[in-house]
């Protein structure tokens, strides 16, 4: 699976862009979960105070929001990024349809092409510009 993560500002401009590849995941939740968990580690690394994070995959938003406990093949995950929450109350978690998040995806087939980690910093990479324009059209 193509994990995709980009961290953008208030104003729609990408401040982080990550590619990265797992292997081994069959099921679309489990693969959600694994980028979710990643982008919630990078920001707390980042020391990012307010956050909205935005997944396509409404199972797994639920489970993260809601207050039981999950009962999934996935649920281990789940419950390290709501301790990663815990105590972030500037962190929010949202679906968002698949049209709304086309950086996201456009990422997660390039990291499948690349095949190995790589990180931008501030920088928009060329094949993701009309993306980031599209979804903050879409956002607005």
């Amino acid at each position: 699976m193509g994990i995709d993560i980009i961290i953008r500002d208030e104003e729609g401009e990408a401040l982080v862009v990550v590619c990265d590849l797992k292997i081994n995941v069959v099921n679309a939740a489990i693969a959600e979960s694994f980028a979710l968990r990643k982008a919630v580690e990078l920001c707390s690394e980042l020391n990012i105070q307010k956050a909205i994070f935005e997944g396509d995959a409404n199972k797994v938003v639920e489970a993260v929001q809601s207050e039981k406990e999950a009962v999934f093949a996935f649920s281990s995950i789940i419950d390290d990024v709501k301790f990663l929450f815990r105590n972030r109350t500037d962190w929010f978690i949202q679906f968002v349809s698949r049209k709304k998040n086309t950086v996201a995806h456009t990422l997660a087939k390039k990291a499948l092409a690349i095949g190995e980690e790589l990180v931008w910093i501030e920088e928009v990479l060329d094949f993701i510009v009309g993306c980031l324009h599209n979804d903050t059209s879409y956002n607005a």
